[in-house]
C-alpha cells in the first residue's frame, strides 16, 4: 500500500520527502498513521530497486533538499501494480481508495475498466457483515442494538452510490476502449 502511494504520488510529480510524507498520510494517515521508520526504509527499498532516484534542489529557506523522482522503472511498476492488483486492493475499502486515488496512472481505458469492474464483482457478491454463533449469516432484523443495524445500513447505502459509480465510469471506459461495455476482456501488455 504505501510503495503503492510513493511511486504514485511521484508519478504526479517529483516531492522531497516531508512533502510526500504529508501527502501519504493524508491520503492515508487516518487509517495507520505514517512514520518516518516507515517511510524512508521504503523509499530507500524503492530506490535501490530502481524505481526512483534523488537529486539535491535548493531548499527555499533552508538547505539544499533530496528531491524524489519517480524512473520508467518505477513508472512500469507502478502500472502493474495498478493493473493487477492483489485482491487485497479490492476488497479492503482503505487500499481501495489508494488504488483508485492513483488508477489514472493506468492510461489504457479497458484496463482501468476491468479493475473497476473487479471490484463491482467483489461488492455484488459481498459477504454478510455478522455471523451468529454457528457461523450463519445474520439478516438484519437479527442484529442486536442500535449499533450494527445501522452499520448495515450505512455500509448499504454507499454500497449502492459505489455499484452505481463503478458500473457507469466502468460502461463510459469499455466504450471509449471500443469495447461492448459489461463483457468481460483481458487486459494486455
Amino acid at each position: 500500500m504505501l510503495k503503492l502511494a510513493i511511486l504514485g504520488f511521484l508519478r504526479d510529480h517529483p516531492l522531497h520527502g516531508y512533502d510526500l510524507k504529508k501527502r501519504v498520510a493524508a491520503l492515508a494517515g487516518h487509517v495507520r498513521p505514517i512514520a518516518d521508520g516507515t517511510l524512508y526504509p521504503t523509499i530507500k527499498k524503492l530506490e535501490d530497486a530502481g524505481c526512483l532516484t534523488r537529486r539535491t534542489a535548493p531548499g527555499s529557506v533552508s538547505a539544499p533538499r533530496h528531491m524524489l523522482e519517480v524512473t520508467q522503472e518505477g513508472t512500469d511498476q507502478l502500472r502493474r501494480w495498478l493493473r493487477d492488483p492483489e485482491g487485497v486492493f479490492i476488497t479492503d475499502d482503505n487500499r481501495w481508495y489508494i488504488l483508485l486515488a492513483f488508477l489514472h496512472h493506468l492510461e489504457n481505458p479497458a484496463e482501468q475498466a476491468i479493475v473497476l469492474r473487479r471490484r463491482l464483482s467483489f461488492l455484488d457478491d459481498e459477504p454478510v457483515l455478522f455471523f451468529d454463533q454457528e457461523g450463519r449469516p445474520l439478516t438484519s432484523d437479527r442484529l442486536e442494538g442500535p449499533f450494527r443495524p445501522g452499520l448495515v445500513k450505512i455500509h448499504r447505502a454507499g454500497g449502492g452510490v459505489e455499484r452505481e459509480w463503478l458500473a457507469k465510469l466502468a460502461g463510459e471506459l469499455e466504450r471509449r476502449a471500443g469495447l461492448v461495455p459489461g463483457v468481460p476482456h483481458q487486459s494486455g501488455d
